[in-house]
């Protein structure tokens, strides 16, 4: 396996300022190796001209791959299609930030080739604000708490897999959040190495602190074997808007004895049970249309969603 190829796979949503960075950083580790490499980066709606650089990048690059989405899918969809062209024995992880560390990517491919089938990156001193640390904290716990596997940094972007592996995860909708979780509870040799993690250099980060589709995603893993797409995401955010409007109605129905009409009272009461009753149903019809949905998500599915593909590999 030394001089097997390695595919680094990036999903770039407005980074074209770090892009440059990285790829001389990512050069400059493979050429240290002596052993080949293909960077795909998968452009994932960015509007900052992330893909002419991209182009220009590729001009002189024939390992890159470039593959664009009409609009931004999020990371689950950029991940698989990656996954998808990939051709390296080992297949390598990372965000375009520069949070990650090219650097490190010698580290990943050692604990492969001793044997493991993935390796988890763990941000041992995170570059984030308190807060962050804390969800991200509360949200390994809950995994270890519900599926009794323990990582450290369940949602570090810096993963590495084996051919096998990364041909096996299916992810939908949102799941790049559990991968760790998924691919340890098919019972593959998993560990978790300590990274740096640098402050963002370029950019502003893309993510927001309240991460409830991460909850969402860990009930759906819970509840089925069958992985989950945004239906599920959906429907619950409507459920939980019907159930404040039930709420409100019932508030209003309790408090308003002394300015509401027996008519209006029973309106407001009317509403607020119907809502509640909505409100409960929404997300399992959510869950059915889930289930039926990653039906039909495989390739063809996920080849539909790019407007471009640009590959100059032999």
């Amino acid at each position: 396996m030394p001089s097997s190829l390695v595919s680094i796979i990036v999903p770039a949503f407005n980074e074209k300022e770090s892009l440059k960075e990285l790829h001389a950083r990512t050069q400059k580790v493979f050429n240290n190796l002596g052993r080949p490499f293909e960077l795909i980066f998968i452009d994932d709606g960015s509007n900052d001209g992330t893909l002419d650089f991209l182009k220009d990048l590729q001009s002189n690059h024939s390992n890159i791959v470039i593959l664009r989405h009409f609009k931004n899918f999020g990371k689950s969809l950029a991940l698989m299609q990656g996954f998808d062209v990939a051709r390296g024995d080992i297949a390598i992880t990372l965000d375009a930030d520069l949070q990650d560390r090219p650097e490190e990517i010698p580290y990943f491919i050692q604990k492969i080739e001793e044997g493991y089938d993935f390796v988890n990156g763990w941000r041992k001193t995170r570059q984030d604000t308190g807060s962050k640390r804390l969800v991200s904290k509360l949200f390994n716990g809950l995994i270890d708490l519900i599926f009794h596997i323990q990582f450290k940094d369940v949602n570090c972007g810096f993963k590495a897999f084996t051919r096998e592996v990364y041909q096996w995860v299916d992810l939908k909708g949102d799941l790049h959040r559990l991968i760790p979780v998924l691919i340890a509870h098919k019972g593959f040799k998993v560990t978790e190495i300590p990274v740096v993690h640098e402050e963002r250099k370029y950019g502003a980060s893309k993510y927001r602190l309240l991460r409830h589709r991460g909850l969402l995603d860990i009930i759906a893993l819970a509840a089925s074997t069958t992985t989950q797409i945004r239906p599920f995401h959906f429907f619950c955010e409507l459920g939980a808007a019907v159930w404040l409007l039930a709420i409100l109605s019932f508030g209003g129905w309790y408090l308003g004895t002394e300015f509401l009409s027996q008519a209006g009272q029973i309106l407001l009461l009317i509403l607020g049970l119907w809502a509640l009753t909505l409100g409960t149903f929404l997300p399992i019809f959510g869950f059915y249309l889930e289930i039926e949905a990653t039906r039909y998500q495989g390739p063809e599915w996920r080849n539909q969603l790019i407007k471009e593909s640009i590959d100059l590999r032999d």
